[in-house]
């Protein structure tokens, strides 16, 4: 088991797309640096053919000055003093007379050859020797006026030992290359593999009914934390939903509860007391009063679920708020003034918004429903709308008796009611679908106390 666990990771590091990714770059870069190689390879022997050729062209010509001035004998007595010093370096000296019969020189006999040549000397010639193998020399030939023959050459053992340095040079760079390509790709797969690691364990314990996991982040801010910060935004979304059904599923069990009960008892008492058709008719207009109210219910319920999914937002246009703040403000203007209640009404020009403006319609009215709602009568409803720096302002306020700060937190919920209107008719649900209207335009909503009343906000 010890052993084919390693196993088994080695693998899982070798199959990784960062581990892959590091040594096709690193196969790119060996082509590349093998490319380089050629080409320096090229450059510096060339350079290094034309630099000799030139020192001995250079040679040979001033001693053809010397056979000019002092004729054979004197270039004779030259190369040799030449040869006896060796002031340049390991240089090699030929002078054959007209016949081919040599002069002077360190070298044997051969053919005349004007211009560069490459040769390997006789076995004879004193020429040093490199594993075994007569040193390759490089020369050049001229014929003087007098149909003698001269060259100067020169050991070509430094043009290999520069090129054997440029090949080792390479062959080291390039393992050292593809040796830290692989160390580096191991590392650098083996920290992605832990961090692909970490979110498969969060990933399993939210599978596992953990909605509170999250995956921790490395604080680098790379593209895995950018990816990270964005999943646990999702899951932060998805828990919040979870949430919000759970919720609901305990609310629509405690709340509907009552009225499927009194729905079940009309049923019931106009199955055994009714006698008569004008009992039959109320135990049924009793019942379906009892279903309008719980369709009603679940319709809130299923809207509220839809604005909280966003689906909306691909019909967002530009609305006038200002206009639209108005004309709901009208439309309860009667139901005010019959409730004993005074709407005030101030609307700024110009407030525009970009949204659904069948829903912010009925923010708007869900808000100041619930005002009229649950103030007494003789209290005043404001309605204002307007513009807050570069973003706008709705506010709601009554001068009522307002709701006691530890609730306040709560009314959003749904079916959340206080005590005192739960004797009032309602579900619970206006100030939940507020909300979610709210959020779905990125808006903010708190409560104020207005002292007296209550002040609901709505900013962004």
């Amino acid at each position: 088991m010890s052993s084919a666990r390693p196993t088994s990771r080695l693998a899982r590091l070798l199959r990784s797309a960062s581990f892959r990714l590091t040594l096709f770059y690193a196969v790119l870069f060996m082509a590349s640096a093998g490319a380089l190689f050629g080409a320096v390879y090229w450059t510096a022997t060339a350079a290094m053919q034309t630099d000799m050729a030139a020192v001995l062209r250079s040679e040979a010509y001033q001693l053809a000055e010397v056979h000019r001035r002092s004729g054979l004998g004197g270039l004779a007595d030259q190369i040799a003093r030449r040869i006896n010093f060796r002031t340049r370096g390991p240089i090699f000296y030929l002078l054959q007379a007209p016949n081919r019969r040599v002069v002077v020189g360190n070298l044997p006999g051969m053919p005349p050859v004007d211009g560069v040549v490459d040769f390997v000397p006789q076995p004879d010639a004193a020429v040093p020797e490199a594993d075994g193998e007569r040193a390759k020399l490089t020369g050049f030939g001229l014929t003087l006026p007098d149909g003698s023959f001269l060259l100067v050459a020169q050991d070509a053992a430094r043009l290999t030992d520069m090129q054997h340095a440029i090949v080792r040079a390479f062959a080291w760079a390039s393992g050292l290359t593809l040796l830290l390509a692989i160390a580096g790709g191991a590392f650098l797969s083996s920290s992605f593999l832990r961090r692909i690691d970490t979110i498969t364990r969060t990933s399993r314990a939210i599978m596992e009914g953990d909605l509170s996991a999250r995956i921790p982040a490395h604080g680098t801010h790379d593209e895995i934390d950018q990816l990270i910060a964005s999943l646990n935004a999702m899951l932060g979304r998805i828990q919040q939903l979870m949430d919000g059904l759970r919720q609901v599923s305990s609310d629509i069990a405690h709340d509907l509860r009552t009225p499927l009960g009194r729905l079940r008892q009309h049923l019931e008492d106009a199955r055994e007391r009714a006698t008569t058709t004008e009992a039959y008719d109320a135990a049924t207009d009793a019942a379906i009063a009892e279903a309008d109210e719980l369709l009603e219910t679940f319709s809130a319920l299923l809207r509220i679920a839809q604005v909280e999914a966003g689906a909306q937002r691909r019909a967002f246009t530009e609305v006038d708020l200002s206009e639209l703040a108005r004309s709901v403000g009208e439309a309860y203007q009667p139901a005010a003034e019959d409730s004993g209640h005074t709407l005030d009404i101030r609307i700024e020009d110009g407030v525009r918004l970009t949204g659904d403006r069948q829903l912010l319609a009925q923010m708007l009215s869900n808000l100041v429903e619930n005002a009229l709602h649950h103030t007494p009568a003789g209290s005043t409803v404001t309605l204002a709308v307007g513009k807050a720096g570069t973003g706008i302002a709705i506010e709601v306020a009554d001068n009522g008796p307002g709701i006691p700060e530890a609730e306040r937190a709560k009314v959003f919920d749904r079916f959340y009611r206080l005590d005192r209107s739960r004797s009032t008719a309602g579900s619970g649900l206006g100030l939940a679908m507020v909300k979610a209207i709210a959020g779905l335009h990125g808006l903010t909503i708190e409560l104020r106390d207005r002292n007296p009343g209550l002040g609901v906000v709505v900013t962004g």
